[in-house]
């Protein structure tokens, strides 16, 4: 199959051979952004490790019709597993951040709250920016050709979330004091939690009750990074140690 076939995500559960209904939003995706035509072929990803190959049978202003011929394993997520904790930060970073943190690997985000955040939890739409940041996360999916939708979890305040630690998790918090490093850890890790600041960082009695909670101070070098871009450096070391960034 040629790489360069266009991805949609489906949620349905999907069979060969079967005809399936095209959303408005893919609709508009295939025939105005990717001004695709009749007998196109598509690949089709579904929240499953299989993808499928399916050829435009049928497209008009309102409906477009495709009909799966074709399925294919394509198991691409990486060993490790990733739950990322990411103080809320203003919308173009927090955007971002979900964006690029998925493309590399990360299984599950969950937006925190914290005295230090950019957002008010009072004057926050939750279900709207919770729905836009999932409709980031497939597309992120869609351009680096994950077939798993990683879980966009509700905003919780940080504290709640460091203390839903489980046994086998590894937890981290990341501090350019710290002299702990991601190369200090020892064995086979696979489940990794890590928490990120925001714009303003943590308070230094934010960082000891976090780490009386169970999380590691980690330090990823003597720079203080951008919480987008700390974001990224932390799953980037740990893929390089733990996962499949070899």
């Amino acid at each position: 199959m040629n790489k360069k076939i266009p991805r949609i995500y489906i949620q349905d559960h999907l069979n060969l051979d079967k005809i399936y209904f095209l959303s408005t939003e893919n609709r508009h995706y295939v025939k105005t952004v990717l001004r695709m035509k009749l007998q196109d072929v598509l690949e089709v990803f579904n929240d499953t490790d299989y993808v499928f190959f399916a050829e435009i049978k049928y497209i008009s202003n309102q409906i477009i019709k495709i009909k799966t011929f074709k399925n294919e394993f394509k198991k691409v997520e990486s060993p490790l597993h990733i739950h990322l904790g990411q103080v809320l930060s203003k919308n173009d970073k927090m955007n971002f951040t979900i964006q690029k943190s998925i493309e590399m690997g990360v299984n599950i985000i969950t937006p925190l709250f914290s005295n230090n955040c950019h957002v008010d939890k009072n004057n926050i739409n939750i279900k709207n920016k919770t729905e836009r940041w999932k409709k980031i996360a497939i597309s992120a999916c869609q351009q680096c050709k994950r077939n798993i939708i990683p879980k966009i979890k509700t905003p919780i305040d940080i504290f709640t979330w460091c203390k839903k630690k489980k046994e086998n998790d590894i937890n981290m918090i990341f501090h350019p004091q710290s002299k702990l490093t991601i190369n200090d850890l020892k064995g086979s890790v696979k489940y990794i939690r890590m928490i990120i600041g925001s714009e303003k960082g943590f308070s230094n009695d934010e960082i000891k009750k976090i780490i009386n909670y169970g999380f590691l101070s980690i330090k990823l070098g003597p720079r203080i990074l951008r919480t987008e871009t700390a974001a990224l450096a932390a799953i980037t070391a740990c893929q390089v140690k733990f996962g499949d960034l070899k």
